[in-house]
């Protein structure tokens, strides 16, 4: 009698671990724990962070980094500050708030608490768009602490970080729409390019366009993949190769939109979603995806 339930439990543990291979092979299952990409040795990338409904992206390159935004938003494996610190990264060259919506900015001050930062980039806002909140109070405070380079952002304006550069497009579009506040990037090295427009909606993209008609490498779908933004006008000038959509799991917003994702088909982008394939790592100098995991 023993004899038999020992070998059911013996085999009932075999059936276990040959289901869990099964799932691995497939690449349905994936761990708990998260370590991202090791930045020493990946050479330089793109890593578009899975924090939630919310947005954060760090530029790798030449051994020197910059973070555009600092969000995270709802459920997701690691928060910007924990990536970082897991990267082993100590000092940012250059951070850009795109615009003061918490989901863009919700990690910052512990970000600024727990590394170098050289610079910082905003919009420059009028005075009927500058925040009067305590989160923009203590912001301030911190740059003053921290002896960080406070910067506007202009149109023209070129940052160099490692072998690549990163320009501000336009003038900031102060519009009482803060989404329409946002500061637009562009990445540039060799011919890799990403562009980045936080949360930028149509008009705004209208705007864009009277001054930036290029191509780019990469592009981080404006407004978490919202129909508000990423018009067909846009998308069809600036023919991404890749797209990569910041959006939380089960969101309340929906994004990315069906509508959005369909535009991105139809122009043939190759696009990723955080909430489905984590954090999404581009190589700078292969010009394609590295990897995808769990963020």
């Amino acid at each position: 009698m023993k004899s038999r339930f020992l070998k059911g439990i013996y085999i009932l543990i075999v059936a276990v671990i040959g289901f869990f291979i099964v799932l691995l092979a497939k690449g349905n299952f994936k761990p708990a724990s998260f370590n991202p990409v090791d930045l020493s040795t990946a050479g330089d990338t793109i890593s578009v962070l899975s924090v939630g409904q919310a947005d954060s992206t760090l530029i790798s390159s030449g051994g020197k980094y910059c973070l555009v935004d600092a969000g995270h938003i709802g459920e997701s494996h690691t928060g910007v500050v924990k990536y970082l610190e897991n990267a082993r990264i100590s000092e940012i060259e250059l951070l850009v708030i795109t615009h003061f919506h918490t989901d863009h900015t919700s990690e910052l001050l512990d970000v600024m608490n727990n590394f170098k930062i050289k610079t910082i980039v905003i919009p420059d806002l009028s005075k009927d768009n500058m925040p009067t909140n305590s989160f923009f109070t203590a912001f301030l405070d911190k740059v003053e602490k921290y002896g960080i380079e406070l910067k506007p952002a202009a149109k023209g304006d070129v940052y160099q970080i490692g072998n690549g550069t990163v320009a501000i497009l336009d003038n900031t579009y102060n519009d009482l729409t803060v989404n329409d506040t946002s500061v637009a990037t562009l990445f540039t090295q060799g011919d890799f390019t990403w562009l980045n427009t936080g949360d930028g909606e149509a008009e705004y993209e209208q705007r864009l366009l009277e001054n930036f008609d290029s191509t780019v490498t990469l592009f981080t779908a404006g407004h978490h993949g919202s129909s508000t933004s990423n018009t067909e006008e846009f998308i069809k000038t600036i023919r991404p190769e890749y797209v990569a959509v910041s959006a939380g799991k089960d969101n309340e917003y929906g994004h990315p939109h069906t509508e959005t994702v369909k535009l991105f088909e139809k122009y043939n982008a190759k696009y990723n979603i955080t909430f489905r394939d984590g954090t999404l790592i581009y190589s700078i100098t292969d010009k394609k995806p590295i990897e995808y995991r769990e963020g």
